[in-house]
C-alpha cells in the first residue's frame, strides 16, 4: 500500500485538509499544505467535495486515518497528473524497455552462438 497510487472520492473538506474514502474503504486525509504546492507541482485547482481523486499512502495515524498524498485528480475521460509525474512515468516505461530489449537481445545473441558452434 506504500507506493502505489490509489483512487478514492473527497467526501469532506475542512479548514486543515480533505478527507478522502479510497475505493478499498479506508479513510485518509490530504493535508492543505500540499493544496498550496498545486500551482508548483503543474496542478491547476485543489480538488472539491464529490471529485474522484489519485492519491499516494505516506502514513497512518493512530486512529487508523491514513495520511495521504494528492497526486491528480480523476476524471470520466482522462486522469489529470503533474507534469513532472508524467515524465516520471514515461522515462520508468523507457527504462523498462531497454532492460527488456537487452535481455532479449542477449538471449538472440547466445542462440546464435550456440547454432554456429553445432554447425561448425
Amino acid at each position: 500500500m506504500g507506493n502505489s497510487e490509489l483512487t478514492g472520492k473527497v467526501i469532506k473538506l475542512m479548514p486543515y485538509g480533505a478527507f478522502v474514502k479510497l475505493d478499498e474503504g479506508k479513510v485518509g486525509l490530504i493535508h492543505v499544505s500540499q493544496f498550496e504546492e498545486l500551482p508548483e507541482r503543474g496542478l491547476t485547482d485543489p480538488p472539491k467535495e464529490g471529485d474522484r481523486v489519485i492519491v499516494k499512502v505516506t502514513g497512518k495515524e493512530n486512529g487508523g486515518r491514513l495520511n495521504l498524498t494528492f497526486l491528480g485528480k480523476l476524471n470520466e475521460e482522462k486522469i489529470t497528473k503533474p507534469k513532472g509525474m508524467i515524465r516520471e512515468d514515461f522515462e520508468q516505461k523507457l527504462k523498462k524497455f531497454f532492460k527488456e530489449s537487452q535481455e532479449s537481445q542477449s538471449a538472440h545473441n547466445k542462440r546464435i552462438k550456440r547454432h554456429r558452434r553445432m554447425a561448425a
